[in-house]
């Protein structure tokens, strides 16, 4: 496995999907079958796509139209989450739930993604008990944009040497984590258990790896904090490897939910890296 980390990966493992069923026996329970039975009504429609890939789109639709029992005539599923955006009524937003697991991502990442906690659920690896031996580093994206350029202008040495300096210094501080992980070990009490032994080694060495660090994630956000948390971390102004998470967490989240992040779009910035822009900064 390479020791260097260039991009992050974002794996969508979990997506909301509606029942038809609880959908019918609901429309049972308040004396709405009718509307089930008539393909022009918006009940009609939510059921017609309930499990076929759009549901992060309809349960915020149909959580919106209980409100006001409009089930029975309404403006189009699109139209209906434009005023959702519009309007800023962003809570019915909050009834999806997007769980990503990520990877290639830096402990100095998650450090600032931790701050976005309302509306989200984290699942950390743990340095204590998984053995950094064979840590990996996550290259941070300015060296990977410099050594872009000095490849682009032909001076590719000095590319390879900037990346081997990087590569060094990493595998110094994974070198001095292994030598006092084997210290704490070895100093460990008699009869001490040994999966204690081992975690305590391994907490205290920690503190030699830098914010580099490669680690990886369960992270589940509803759709009105993701929306909160692409925007203000894709912003241009954000830190270049969360901006970078963003960007791509963006894109994930428009193949979910099309129609909640259709104003959100990701773009080249004029500092040359992407960032993320939406028509509706705060719903």
């Amino acid at each position: 496995m390479p020791e260097l980390v260039f991009a992050p990966s974002a794996t969508v493992i979990a997506a909301p999907t509606l029942s038809p069923e609880g959908l019918t026996a609901w429309a049972q329970d308040v004396g709405a079958l009718a509307l089930l039975d008539d393909p022009e009504t918006p009940l009609a429609q939510v059921m017609a796509g309930a499990g076929r890939g759009g549901d992060a789109d309809a349960l915020p639709e149909f959580a919106g139209r209980f409100c006001y029992r409009s089930f029975r005539k309404g403006r189009p599923a699109e139209e209906y989450i434009a005023h959702i955006l519009e309007s800023g009524h962003g809570s019915v937003l909050e009834h999806v739930n997007v769980s990503f697991a990520l990877v290639g991502v830096s402990r100095a990442l998650t450090h600032e993604l931790i701050r976005h906690r309302a509306g989200t659920a984290i699942s950390q690896e743990s340095q204590r008990y998984v053995d950094a031996s064979a840590q990996r580093f996550v290259v941070p994206p300015l060296l990977l944009a410099t050594v872009d350029r000095l490849r682009a202008t032909g001076d590719s040495a000095a590319a390879d040497a900037l990346l081997e300096e990087f590569r060094a210094d990493c595998r110094h501080a994974r070198a001095r984590y292994c030598a006092w992980q084997n210290t704490f070990r070895a100093q460990a009490r008699p009869g001490e258990d040994p999966t204690l032994t081992r975690k305590r080694a391994n907490e205290a060495a920690r503190a030699l790896l830098p914010n580099a660090a490669e680690t990886r994630l369960v992270w589940t956000m509803n759709l009105r904090a993701a929306r909160h948390v692409v925007t203000l971390r894709g912003h241009r102004d954000a830190d270049l490897e969360i901006r970078r998470l963003a960007c791509l967490l963006a894109r994930r989240l428009k193949d979910v939910a099309s129609l909640v992040f259709a104003d959100i779009e990701v773009v080249e910035d004029e500092d040359g890296f992407e960032s993320v822009r939406t028509g509706h900064r705060k719903v």
